[in-house]
């Protein structure tokens, strides 16, 4: 394996000069630059990147903590996102998993922290807004992505999602639904299911309708929980028209459920995901949803995160989000 010396040696310079070049810090005449360059792909010489961290002061590298690594489509989406903003940067990321559990997730920053990322994106929702401002104000650039943190807020990327409920549920409404049942999540203490449970309730009361507790499904946010959800809401023997979901996933499996037992969909009931993952597009019959941006939430996450890092002014970029009802074929 060729080393720094062979390359300087080839090149006839000094291994001073081939550092220059190698790291950038600093200017080279282009004849000497040429040469080191030409010596490295002779040799096929590949630089350290620890070296060059040590260098630079930078690993190149922007960590990042996601929900669930197994967890369907939605990340996948997001990570989508924050890669193209970073490889355009020439960087790298790091991705670790907190399972929406507050140690693990407590682990993972930690972990990330310590491998020296430049700069950190944070899908927490178990952490305490406490434990994330004071993280944020350490010396690495933190952004937090799908969250709102108190005195943290130059740094949030979010979603509206009390008002992406409401619409979606006003849509319904509007159809000349009244009896709508909500299927969510059974964590009450997950941030997002407090606000969309916040946009259905004021949908309701804006309406003039009471909201029966008897129409509220919850079990775990995927598409089991789904149908385990609506089998419990058809098992109550209540009336309903109508059929809103936490998220895509559960919908699914809702729209399953129902399937199984003989109601037509939407003649006999009407459903609405949230999310616009991309098998809401092609699920029987085709699921009307609120599109959740989470692709373009995560390029603004990591263009955030890279001008902190750099020190570059971070004014004007929006980074709060609007979901968007997209019409399809689950609503009569």
């Amino acid at each position: 394996m060729a080393t720094i010396k062979d390359v300087s040696q080839l090149a006839n310079v000094s291994i001073s000069t081939v550092s220059r070049v190698i790291n950038n810090t600093a200017q080279v005449a282009p004849e000497k630059r040429e040469a080191v360059l030409a010596a490295m792909k002779e040799l096929s010489f590949r630089p350290n990147s620890f070296a060059q961290a040590l260098v630079s002061k930078r690993s190149n590298c922007i960590g990042v903590l996601v929900g669930d690594l197994c967890g369907g489509p939605f990340f996948a989406q997001m990570m989508r996102g924050i890669e193209s903003m970073v490889d355009k940067a020439n960087k790298f990321t790091i991705v670790v998993s907190g399972n929406h559990d507050a140690a693990r997730e407590r682990h993972a920053i930690q972990a990330l922290l310590q491998r020296q990322c430049d700069a950190l994106i944070l899908h927490s929702k178990a952490l305490p807004d406490e434990e994330l401002s004071e993280l944020a104000s350490g010396s690495t650039p933190i952004v937090f992505i799908n969250r709102q943190v108190p005195g943290c807020e130059e740094r949030c990327v979010w979603l509206d999602n009390q008002a992406g409920i409401t619409t979606a549920c006003q849509h319904l409404l509007d159809a000349g639904h009244s009896r709508i049942a909500f299927i969510t999540s059974d964590d009450e203490e997950f941030v997002d299911g407090q606000q969309r449970m916040a946009g259905y309730r004021f949908a309701l009361q804006r309406a003039g309708i009471e909201l029966d507790p008897a129409l509220i499904g919850r079990a775990f946010a995927d598409e089991k929980g789904g149908y385990v959800a609506m089998s419990e809401l058809l098992e109550r023997g209540v009336p309903f028209t109508a059929v809103l979901g936490f998220n895509d996933a559960m919908v699914a499996g809702a729209i399953s459920c129902l399937l199984e037992r003989g109601y037509k969909i939407p003649q006999q009931v009407s459903v609405v995901g949230f999310d616009d993952i991309p098998y809401a597009r092609y699920i029987y019959p085709k699921l009307t949803t609120v599109r959740y941006p989470i692709e373009e939430m995560g390029e603004r996450a990591a263009e955030l995160a890279l001008r902190l890092l750099d020190h570059k002014p971070v004014e004007g970029l929006a980074l709060k989000f609007e979901a968007e009802l997209v019409r399809r074929e689950s609503v009569a």
